[in-house]
Order: structure tokens, then sequence, then C-alpha cells
């Protein structure tokens, strides 16, 4: 989304800021790779080359409005296993040997993790590839008193 000036049709000595909706075309997953924290866009919309009946690209749409707290930092011997924790968001081309961003496993060996997902992100080409978009979405819950004797948390 971008601010756009248009003149006012009843008052043309006038400008207004209206929103935009702007396409950019992401070529890498490292384009496609947007750290916690950092500039990320308002919408992200995966599409394919097929239109959809009113001439438009079917795709998904995602929002990213739901921001965790903060990862690890990337110097910590432990953040290799929890990688994923650094992006709300990486699309990366889909391929049969990255199922997935972690592993249950990584807890097990958190030093060598079974899968760090920061490797998959190696820059190259997502341009009419299927892909896989990685969103973090998290919460934080401080634990207290009236929890005893469980946590009641979203399923």
């Amino acid at each position: 989304m971008a601010f756009v000036p248009k003149a006012v049709p009843w008052r043309p000595e006038h400008q207004i800021q209206r929103l935009q909706v702007t396409w950019n075309q992401l070529e890498t997953e490292e384009q496609a790779a947007f750290l916690l924290g950092g500039a990320s866009p308002r919408h992200l919309y995966l599409a394919c080359k097929q239109k959809n009946k009113w001439g438009h690209p079917q795709g998904y749409c995602i929002q990213l409005i739901s921001i965790p707290g903060e990862p690890l930092p990337q110097n910590s011997s432990l953040e290799s296993a929890v990688s994923w924790g650094r992006y709300q968001l990486a699309v990366i081309q889909r391929k049969e040997t990255e199922p997935s961003s972690s592993s249950v496993f990584n807890q097990n060996d958190p030093w060598t993790p079974t899968v760090d997902v920061a490797d998959s992100i190696n820059n190259e080409t997502i341009a009419g590839k299927d892909l896989v978009a990685w969103v973090t979405a998290g919460f934080l819950y401080i634990p207290h008193a009236e929890d005893i004797p469980n946590t009641v948390t979203v399923g």
C-alpha cells in the first residue's frame, strides 16, 4: 500500500492522499523472507498464472497482523534450532526435501538441529514456482497464580 496524491474532483486545486495497492513481484527467497521487526508488506499475495472467473490471478493473500515476541539473538548457540523465529514470513520454493520449518528433534540437540529453516532460504528464484509460505504467529502468556492446577490457553 502506498499513498498517492490525487486531485479532488470537485476542487481540482486541492489534492488528497489516497491509499493505493502497489504490486511488486518478488523474484527470490531472500526478497521474500521478512525478518521479525523489519519492514514487511501489509499484504502478500501469492499468485499463480491461472485466472479466476473475473480475470484476476488465483492465489492466496497473507496479512501480517500477529507479531510474536523477540527472537533469540542470532549469535546464540541455540538459535539455529529455532531460526524460524527470525522471520515473520518466509516464502520459499517448495521441495520434497524441505517438508517443515522445524523438527521436534531439534529439542534433543539444539546445537546441531535436525531442521534449520534458515538453510532453506538460499536465494533461489520463486517466480513461477510452487511455493511454501512459513508464517510465524505467536503470543506471549505469562503464567500467574490463577492458572494452578491448569494453564488455560487457546487450542
